[in-house]
């Protein structure tokens, strides 16, 4: 593969005025092509405090007075689609977002765990970026009324949260600027985190009292409230089996009961996903539980039928739907969770959201 010398590929730079934001030409890598594409980027900062920044991959011979259609990219990897689009004209805008459960939680303290980034932020920031967008239209090349929100499982539910969440806002955003976007395109998207990662309360105490009745009296020791609708855990979930098997010592509980007890506990999320989400913030990020009959924007939901994820995903089309919701929905026959990156299914995913954009006038 050949590659451009730094001195040469410097002289590709090219320089934009303005706060907050450099451009230039970028390789980038598209398996369906021999050699490279040298394609014209820029880095904008479109948030200041948290400091947050966007990539702009433009199409070609895109220039400032150009209307384009935007396609933003939530929490998403997919750089074949995103030239696809590209190479249709659309500018492809691809933003950071707060940085959220890395994976690392279980090693971390509590204290860290609650000082770390929550989901919520992740809301406002999508909002804040489309806004961004919107008011910044006429340097991006973009028209205000041609936005188009995309991503995959969580991202595909952020891009849909830009559209109907009304709980979460940057204090410091022009909310006389709508954040809503044009429209949707979602890819297996994770609907009700909340029935997702969250142990419902009922199920904890059913488990408990059928399988490990000795620990009903001790219960405060690994929940926070018995009362709420979800049991949240008050330590990591291996120092909650460890805290069982002492207190089962401590109380002379039958070593059986022990290890069931211990087994319950598992039903709390890996990486403490709980601990750093709080569920009243879940219950205001709850696609089913917020959606309202106010119209949704042109959207296309798209999952596989071996999604680990499907039950919730079919419970959001099913609810949505119920409130007389109008949306395009493709399910693909044997595809599984991030269906669109596996050859069998990118190209004919690919081509869904590219019928439905040129149907809804994204695309010419």
């Amino acid at each position: 593969m050949v590659r451009l010398c730094p001195f040469i590929r410097c002289l590709f730079l090219l320089a934009i005025t303005g706060p907050g934001i450099s451009a230039g030409f970028a390789f980038d890598e598209v398996k369906q092509n021999a050699q490279p594409a040298l394609v014209k980027t820029a880095s904008i900062v479109y948030k200041q405090q948290p400091r947050r920044s966007l990539t702009v991959y433009y199409p070609d011979n895109w220039k400032a007075s150009d209307k384009r259609s935007a396609l933003v990219i939530f929490r998403c990897r997919i750089p074949e689609q995103r030239e696809h689009f590209r190479k249709l004209g659309m500018v492809i805008i691809k933003p950071q977002l707060a940085g959220v459960n890395s994976g690392k939680l279980p090693g971390l303290s509590l204290k860290e765990i609650n000082q770390l980034p929550k989901p919520r932020e992740q809301v406002e920031d999508t909002k804040s970026v489309i806004r961004y967008i919107r008011n910044n239209a006429a340097q991006l090349g973009v028209d205000p009324k041609r936005i188009v929100a995309t991503g995959t499982s969580g991202g595909g539910d952020l891009a849909l949260q830009a559209a109907i969440n009304t709980s979460f806002e940057d204090r410091n955003d022009d909310h006389r600027v709508s954040p809503r976007p044009n429209a949707l395109v979602l890819y297996c998207p994770a609907f009700d985190g909340i029935d997702i990662w969250f142990v419902k309360m009922e199920v904890f105490l059913n488990e408990t009292k059928a399988r490990a009745p000795a620990f009903l009296p001790y219960l405060l020791k690994f929940i926070k409230n018995k009362t709420d609708e979800y049991a949240m855990p008050v330590d990591h979930r291996a120092n909650l089996i460890q805290r069982a098997a002492k207190l089962g010592k401590e109380q002379n509980i039958d070593a059986s009961e022990t290890k069931n007890f211990q087994e319950i506990l598992k039903l709390f999320n890996q990486r403490d996903w709980q601990l750093l989400h709080p569920a009243r913030d879940a219950l205001k990020m709850s696609a089913s539980r917020i959606l309202t009959k106010e119209p949704l924007p042109p959207t296309l939901i798209m999952f596989g039928d071996r999604d680990h994820l499907y039950k919730h995903q079919r419970a959001f089309v099913t609810k949505a739907k119920a409130q007389g919701q109008k949306f395009e929905l493709k399910i693909f026959k044997g595809a599984g969770h991030s269906f669109m990156m596996q050859p069998a299914f990118m190209g004919p995913s690919t081509s869904e959201a590219e019928t439905f954009l040129r149907k809804q006038g994204f695309l010419p």
